[in-house]
């Protein structure tokens, strides 16, 4: 039994010694630098380009929540100090926009709307990855027509979502919900055309069904994309049972879908094509629930059938936010950053 016992102790020691071998092994024929033999944490600077507000919830919220939570990466105050420059740019203000253009390991995520590949690229001396929202064009029935890229970006311009964050998370999901139906689309300007067209299909099916008195349809709270979010908005979502929402007609990609999701609801939106692309993609019926913008028969079969399954709705409601909490939170973006330039990262 001592022998048996020496030899089962020397065994499992050879084999924990042979799997640090082999992920050290892995790690530099992969090319990983994103954390050497010393498992160096990277130090990250959000670059300021000079146009805040603009972009405030990409630049103050999502990347310095992703950066700072994340295990692989730290931030720092100078661009001097840096393994990686971050520059998140929305375009709001193009012209005033500074780029990192004389800094290695510089990381581009675009947020702006719309097709077109960002103007000033071409400024960037050693651009390692180049990330997009709005990664597709969609017709005028928002459906999908094609990918959004630049042939000149080594590595391809790569889609790019926005995520979960903390300030999104309802605490009380399990909570009993009073509001049935909630549509709080915008529908003025030309981007919210299909959205608008969302809008009439729910309040007509509310009114044909006389749910106004459960449902809550319109515009509520004074949220915007360079503010906080603002907690009416948030407390109406955390309080409905299904929320019906949708992208903008001509581009994928906005908060609606995140706040939605992480308020615990059954999320209804158009269908889409950048989440099937990124990590663990959203299963239809089981995280949510996707339409068609063309259809509206099918839009009002799936939102008579979940009314009268309250049940089966809350199930997917719940599932669908422990999925965003798992899987698609700002960290786990950086997480897909990093898988995709690592290679490409030279550092001192």
């Amino acid at each position: 039994k001592s022998e048996d016992a020496k030899f089962r102790d020397e065994t499992v020691w050879q084999v924990n010694n042979l799997q640090k071998q082999i992920q050290s092994s892995l790690a530099s024929s992969s090319g990983s630098n994103a954390q050497d033999s010393n498992n160096r944490v990277l130090k990250v600077h959000l670059w300021d380009d000079s146009t805040l507000p603009n972009g405030y919830r990409e630049k103050k919220l999502y990347s310095v929540e992703g950066f700072a939570t994340h295990p692989r990466t730290t931030l720092v105050d100078s661009p001097e100090d840096a393994d990686l420059i971050v520059w998140v740019s929305v375009r709001g203000v193009l012209e005033k926009e500074i780029p990192p253009a004389n800094y290695k390991n510089v990381v581009l995520l675009d947020y702006a709307d719309g097709c077109i590949a960002h103007q000033k690229r071409g400024e960037l001396k050693h651009m390692i990855g180049y990330f997009k929202r709005s990664f597709v064009s969609r017709d005028s029935n928002s459906v999908y027509k094609g990918n959004c890229t630049a042939d000149d970006v080594i590595g391809g311009v790569l889609p790019f979502a926005y995520s979960g964050l903390e300030a999104l998370v309802n605490k009380d999901v399990h909570k009993e919900r009073k509001t049935l139906i909630t549509n709080v689309l915008r529908t003025e300007n030309h981007h919210n055309k299909v959205r608008a067209r969302v809008v009439h299909w729910t309040k007509s099916f509310i009114e044909q069904h006389g749910l106004e008195n459960k449902s809550v349809i319109g515009d509520v709270g004074n949220g915007y994309s360079a503010s906080d979010f603002d907690s009416t908005y948030l407390a109406l979502l955390a309080d409905s049972k299904i929320i019906v929402t949708c992208n903008p007609f001509n581009w994928e990609g906005d908060f609606r879908l995140w706040e939605a999701l992480l308020s615990g609801a059954l999320v209804m939106v158009d269908q889409m094509a950048i989440p099937n692309w990124m990590p663990h993609p959203f299963v239809h019926k089981k995280h949510l629930v996707f339409f068609d913008t063309r259809n509206q028969t099918e839009f009002n079969s799936l939102l008579e059938y979940y009314v009268k399954h309250e049940d089966e709705a809350r199930q997917i409601g719940e599932a669908g936010y422990n999925f965003v909490l798992e899987h698609h939170m700002a960290k786990d973006r950086v997480s897909y950053i990093l898988d995709n330039i690592e290679s490409r990262l030279v550092l001192d």
